[in-house]
């Protein structure tokens, strides 16, 4: 899931993320970058976090800045004293587990915040703190979360370490005796962004069912004496794959369309078309959880996570991609979440960007004449780069039409290779950028000079290429209505003396 961050665009019209994006990213960072964070922009947040609610409006947060280097490294070693100490409550495999977890935060976090709360606070006059003095303690974690979510509008993100002794913190800081440590902050930029907290994505811990820890009491008649009420659990949601097409909204089959308007939260692609989009449901939650080519982006393991957590919240989720979600959309990682967590799942498939773009250039990808095989190729791996595996055979193949998605990167070494194997450098090859919308973009070449010409123009958006003799009609039909074009303007223009 992706937010804002300085010198990116907001996701929002109004410049802001909305509440449930702000929640739902994991706010306990474990891993900063050193970019240092602009003093005003923590006065900011400092100040915005001061007006969180207090019991009696007693404000017992007290919040001490820690910028010296020194006292820095003795609340570093304090830590790693009591990470030492707490290692010993654990054995065996949950051992090993505790001493693979690292903060490296301490190091590369430009800001630290020792939170207190000030026992001996006057102000508020007592309220409420005869019956539960810990509500001052309470406040000072209320501060805390306001300060989180404030943070995360800002695109930072803040830990909170609890493996740390407080006296040895407050005696390293001299604070007043009526000064009790709720919380060590490390504030910063986050090294990557993430769904699920990290014990979650290590092992250490799940998240449970919402339906754990909430229960409901009242009059039951039918209750037995003696017993106490247990909570229900919730009905799950489920969970629909549904493919957007290319971009053309009246590419959208009637499926896709009944499963936007019926949806409680739609997960959606930066490559989704944002014309699309507006076929959602009034009210559903959007959630811009899209992966950009070589940018920070939301993991796919997050996606996973929020997907299955959101239908076991009870809701219609519809996880939105771009063209067909079978077709390289890594759908089979999203089936197999919703398998696991035992959430239903259903799949709506859509066009896919090859058929959008043969269909713009009006051409058969499947010309009996020219092409007995068709075949759909990635030209990027995990790591983003050209798969090892292609089987270059095939691609060289003068009687296949060979559809490669995702080529921007690695088109150049990928025809290079594709030459070697034998593939005929005259080949017909076609890039399509941006496939049935109105910014589409082709460019006719050859497989020799397609990557050349692909990188002077450098097109924004989706591209793919199509490359196969079946392709040489679209390219000779192109060139001749360019002809006619040109004529017919020369033709229009005023004579000249």
């Amino acid at each position: 899931m992706t937010f804002r961050k300085p010198g990116e665009d907001n996701l929002q019209e109004d410049g802001r993320a909305t509440l449930e994006q702000l929640v739902r990213w994991r706010r306990d960072v474990r891993r900063f970058r050193r970019d240092a964070v602009p003093d005003e922009l923590v006065q900011r947040l400092l100040r915005l976090a001061d007006l969180a609610p207090s019991v009696g409006n007693s404000q017992p947060w007290r919040i001490v800045n820690v910028q010296s280097s020194a006292k820095r490294t003795q609340i570093i070693s304090n830590f790693e004293a009591a990470r030492s100490r707490s290692a010993d409550a654990y054995a065996g495999a949950q051992a090993d587990l505790y001493n693979r977890l690292k903060l490296a935060g301490f190091d590369a976090a430009p800001v630290h915040l020792a939170v207190f709360s000030d026992r001996s606070a006057l102000q508020g006059h007592g309220l409420g703190r005869q019956t539960m003095p810990e509500a001052l303690d309470h406040s000072c974690a209320c501060m805390v979360t306001v300060l989180w979510l404030a943070a995360r509008e800002a695109g930072l993100g803040l830990g909170w370490v609890s493996i740390i002794d407080p006296a040895e913190v407050s005696k390293v800081l001299d604070v007043p005796p009526g000064w009790r440590l709720v919380g060590y902050l490390l504030l910063g930029w986050p090294e990557e962004e993430h769904l699920d907290p990290e014990l979650e994505r290590h092992g250490w811990q799940p998240r449970t069912p919402f339906e754990t820890r909430y229960s409901e009491t009242g009059l039951d008649a039918a209750q037995p004496s003696g017993e106490s009420p247990k909570a229900e659990k919730g009905s799950h949601g489920s969970v629909t794959l549904v493919g957007a097409g290319p971009g053309d909204p009246e590419l959208l089959t009637i499926k896709a369309l009944k499963a936007l308007q019926s949806a409680d939260a739609v997960l959606f692609d930066n490559l989704v078309a944002k014309p699309i989009l507006d076929f959602v449901r009034p009210g559903a939650r959007m959630l811009d959880v899209g992966k950009r080519g070589y940018k920070t982006s939301c993991k796919q393991p997050d996606i996973n996570a929020m997907m299955v957590s959101l239908a076991r919240d009870g809701l219609n989720v519809v996880r939105l991609k771009s063209g067909d979600p079978l077709i390289f959309g890594r759908a089979g990682e999203e089936i197999d979440a919703c398998r696991a967590a035992g959430v239903p799942i259903t799949i709506v498939p859509g066009v896919t960007s090859a058929q959008g773009a043969a269909a713009s250039l009006k051409v058969s990808l499947t010309n009996r004449d020219h092409a007995r095989r068709l075949q759909f190729i990635t030209a990027h791996d995990r790591r983003g780069h050209l798969p090892q595996d292609i089987d270059w055979s095939a691609v060289a193949d003068g009687a296949a039409t060979t559809v490669v998605y995702m080529p921007k990167r690695t088109l150049a070494e990928l025809t290079e290779v594709a030459l070697v194997h034998g593939l005929d450098p005259m080949t017909p090859a076609i890039a399509v950028a941006n496939a049935t919308r109105p910014d589409e973009r082709v460019f006719i070449s050859t497989v020799g000079a397609i990557a050349s010409e692909l990188q002077a123009a450098d097109p924004d958006g989706p591209v793919l290429v199509m490359v196969g003799e079946a392709l040489r009609y679209a390219t000779i039909r192109d060139a001749a209505e360019q002809a006619e074009a040109i004529v017919a303007a020369l033709d229009a223009m005023p004579g000249q003396s």
